[in-house]
């Protein structure tokens, strides 16, 4: 299951695959421009090869895995004990255009999710900031989107019309693997069917600990 690979070597699990990631269907529905997340349990469904959901499912602050929400206009937030253990998950939604920060406060590190990189003043983080993923650390160059305006494009001059889901995502998952966590980008287009999103050099895009 590729789940494992993601929790054991996620530096080659993220070259080889997309990982979306989100909230299950009445998981993690808090309003407010600020909303907590919390531990959870994760669903993997493989929508297309090599393109897997993960879902979060609220399952509480014993959990291994964890999740913090996107928020169109807030800052969705979640803390993970410093001492959780290898292959620990935290995810979030979509980052198309959000900057995710994390902080270290005693025996915990804080996860924020800032919507539109707007709303995360420095008086809401928690301790020192210890990792800082912005739009272009993701998407450097602006590349995938690039990728996305090209291939409407050449969709639009050959007449082919766009059936269902048309979108894009950068998705960000932090692992934790010998002691440290990383912080390693997928995306993925979705026209007439899912392609992978070009990308930097490396899926890592930031470690701490």
């Amino acid at each position: 299951m590729s789940i494992a690979t993601l929790r054991s070597d996620p530096a080659s699990a993220c070259l080889r695959n997309v990982y979306r990631t989100g909230p299950a269907a009445n998981s993690f529905n808090g309003q407010g421009a600020v909303v907590e997340g919390g531990g959870c349990s994760i669903d993997v469904k493989e929508a297309q090869t090599g393109v897997f959901d993960l879902k979060a499912v609220a399952s509480g602050y014993a959990s291994n895995d964890f999740f913090f929400p996107w928020l169109q206009r807030g800052v969705g937030w979640v803390k993970v004990r410093k001492s959780v253990p290898d292959g620990t998950l935290v995810i979030t939604g979509g980052v198309n255009g959000c900057t995710l920060v994390v902080s270290e406060h005693q025996t915990d590190y804080y996860f924020y999710h800032d919507g539109d990189s707007k709303y995360l003043k420095p008086s809401m983080i928690t301790g020192n900031e210890v990792a800082r993923v912005t739009p272009n650390d993701y998407d450097p160059n602006g590349i995938g989107q690039k990728a996305f305006e090209a291939a409407l494009a050449k969709a639009a001059g050959s007449g082919v019309k766009p059936v269902g889901d048309v979108s894009y995502g950068h998705f960000i998952v932090s692992v934790k693997k010998n002691g440290q966590f990383g912080m390693y980008v997928t995306g993925v287009m979705s026209l007439n069917g899912l392609t992978r999103l070009p990308g930097g050099d490396s899926a890592c895009v930031a470690t701490f600990g």
